[in-house]
């Protein structure tokens, strides 16, 4: 039986309210296999595919959430990203500590374009001094899409409207459970997923690079209430693997990017006033 690294495994506050709402309502951790009731309709929209494919990601709950600081404040990050590519070498389902490990690690070696990127902007939005081992903990993640099909190029989305219409509600229920403060939404289907939980959105501020005329370079800060409770700043950007100008490797941000992720800190502090 494989020995987890102790903060995989240990079950945080957090982690358990995720934990109990994903298996209780989408079965992840049934033996039988991901067991959410849009699966079927899910599966016959890829042609049958997700039945080889990954069933179902569990959230990652970091398990120093809520501990992160902004300006001095104590704040709970969440990242809503798009779907993950499937990799074949990986178990189609896999239990919650094994995606704990997963995420942890991407983000502490930045691993990936998207988990490089992930920890770049965390980086830039939390107060200076945060260890690198600290930082992988201090957030939430959750995708957009909770499954894929095998056949997948790079870190092109194949997901189809169906299964970006049906996993809109999971993503609004863990926002819910989360509570969290700042949301950073990353990608075309997330920001939809998130757009479709939110009531009372107002523009905070947008950031665009005509002068480049690069489409992929587009950055929203929107203040607005989870389902009519819990008031929240929403970062909404393209997904790190797809951003020109962000290099992750190196730790740098695109100006505008950078820019905006200054603003929601200001935003966040003028909130506390």
């Amino acid at each position: 039986m494989t020995n987890w690294d102790p903060v995989d495994t240990v079950m945080t506050p957090w982690r358990q309210k995720v934990f109990d709402l994903m298996d209780g309502e989408l079965k992840v951790a049934a033996t039988t296999g991901f067991a959410c009731r849009d699966f079927e309709s899910c599966n016959q929209s890829v042609g049958g595919r997700l039945s080889s494919g990954r069933r179902g990601d569990w959230a990652y709950v970091g398990t120093q959430y809520g501990d992160a600081l902004v300006g001095g404040r104590k704040t709970r990050i969440l990242f809503v990203s798009m779907d993950r590519p499937h990799n074949p070498k990986e178990d189609p389902i896999r239990p919650f500590e094994k995606d704990q490990h997963h995420f942890r690690l991407g983000a502490l070696h930045r691993s990936n374009p998207h988990m490089g990127g992930v920890d770049v902007e965390l980086e830039s939005l939390l107060d200076p001094g945060v260890s690198a081992e600290d930082r992988c903990e201090q957030f939430a993640l959750v995708n957009a899409v909770l499954c894929g099909p095998p056949e997948r190029a790079g870190m092109t989305s194949v997901s189809s409207e169906t299964m970006i219409l049906n996993c809109r509600k999971h993503t609004g229920r863990v926002m819910q459970e989360l509570e969290p403060d700042v949301v950073i939404v990353q990608g075309n289907d997330a920001r939809e997923s998130v757009r479709a939980s939110i009531v009372g959105a107002e523009r905070v501020d947008l950031w665009t690079n005509q002068r480049e005329k690069q489409p992929h370079r587009w950055v929203e800060l929107v203040r607005a209430r989870i389902d009519g409770e819990k008031q929240a700043l929403f970062l909404l950007t393209s997904h790190p693997a797809h951003y020109p100008g962000l290099r992750w490797k190196h730790g740098q941000l695109p100006e505008e990017l950078a820019d905006a992720i200054a603003r929601t800190r200001d935003e966040y502090a003028a909130q506390a006033g």
